[in-house]
């Protein structure tokens, strides 16, 4: 066979897989990688598009996927972003399109990295996020550089360069903020978050003091602004901050403090469905670190209710699941061994 026809015919199989459209279908199925279409984009070993898609459907499509992944809705986001990703590869001859582009790509490569995160491929997630850094770079918005900025150092954090990623968030934030204002609420909104991005990373890296300072300037910022915003796909506001503050306290091992920060959010205040579900489940972890397993297994019931598949399909959530299953060996939480079959963790 003519090896261009092997190729072609073979790059067409890959797309062409069905994946499943539902957090249960894709615990069902046979074993897949969801993510692996993405890494055919980012190496390189899909084809271009023959012909590409317009600009504006282009934007249009990113737009959806952003709302996709704040949604939590993975397993429909995986089977369609490689379609999308590979239409950024082929530049535009226009200098107003490609730049339309570019911005696009920012959005749509953060999507990916956080999709790969989420998959805890963290290689691959440096990788996307330097491919939507690239992209802000062209464009030369400093507020595009501080968003991906925002992804870079969650990126960079995960694979455990922590101090580069501290870094990436300072002077990003830095560059930004002789534009935060209340009269730029979407600048300050990218500020903000990027921000706790950076606070997070300096928890990581075990760094509370450093940690306490960035989360006490987004604090400052977020004042700025509207609480329910989700401006910028950052979803930034006081509660966030708050938020953020139970997620640090866990990272630096305070369940306690975590629990008390936990008192302090309104739920409903928060912007996006990943947010509230990520909140029920860092409440589940402080709440088993506390050895109140019960409450636990609630809150764990409250996230999957608010967004299904950041339970069901996630990693870190499943490993949460099987060491409650394991310290629960009188079986005394039913509900928690229900769970535990409904996200595929041995019980």
């Amino acid at each position: 066979m003519n090896r261009r026809v092997f190729v072609a015919r073979s790059a067409t199989a890959v797309g062409a897989a069905i994946l499943p459209t539902s957090a249960r279908d894709l615990l069902a199925a046979p074993p897949t990688d969801p993510v692996s279409g993405i890494r055919d984009v980012l190496t390189g070993t899909l084809p271009a598009p023959s012909r590409p898609s317009s600009v504006d459907s282009i934007v249009q499509a990113t737009a959806s996927a952003k709302r996709q992944v704040q949604a939590c809705r993975y397993s429909q986001l995986a089977g369609k972003l490689p379609g999308l990703l590979i239409e950024f590869i082929e530049p535009r001859e226009s200098e107003a399109e490609q730049r339309e582009l570019d911005v696009a790509a920012v959005h749509a490569f953060h999507v990916a990295a956080s999709l790969l995160l989420k998959a805890e491929d963290t290689a691959s997630a440096w990788v996307a996020a330097e491919r939507a850094m690239a992209a802000a770079r062209r464009v030369g918005d400093p507020a595009l550089v501080a968003a991906a900025s925002r992804c870079l150092t969650q990126a960079v954090a995960a694979v455990g360069h922590k101090q580069q990623a501290i870094r990436i968030a300072i002077v990003a934030a830095d560059q930004l903020s002789g534009e935060v204002s209340r009269k730029a609420p979407a600048k300050t909104a990218v500020f903000g978050a990027l921000l706790l991005r950076g606070a997070w990373a300096a928890a990581v890296g075990g760094d509370a003091d450093t940690s306490a300072e960035l989360l006490d300037q987004a604090g400052r910022s977020a004042k700025l602004l509207d609480e329910s915003s989700n401006l910028e796909w950052t979803a930034f506001g006081l509660q966030n901050v708050q938020q953020h503050r139970l997620s640090i306290a866990l990272t630096l091992g305070n369940a306690g403090q975590a629990l008390d920060a936990a008192r302090k959010v309104d739920v409903t205040q928060l912007a996006v469905t990943e947010r509230r579900a990520v909140y029920w489940m860092d409440v589940a972890r402080a709440l088993h670190m506390c050895g109140q397993p019960d409450k636990a297994v609630t809150a764990l019931l409250k996230a999957e209710k608010e967004a299904e598949e950041e339970v069901l399909s996630r990693p870190v959530v499943k490993d949460l699941i099987g060491e409650m299953v394991a310290r629960d060996r009188a079986g005394r939480l039913p509900e928690l061994r229900q769970l535990a079959l409904r996200a595929a963790v041995p019980a």
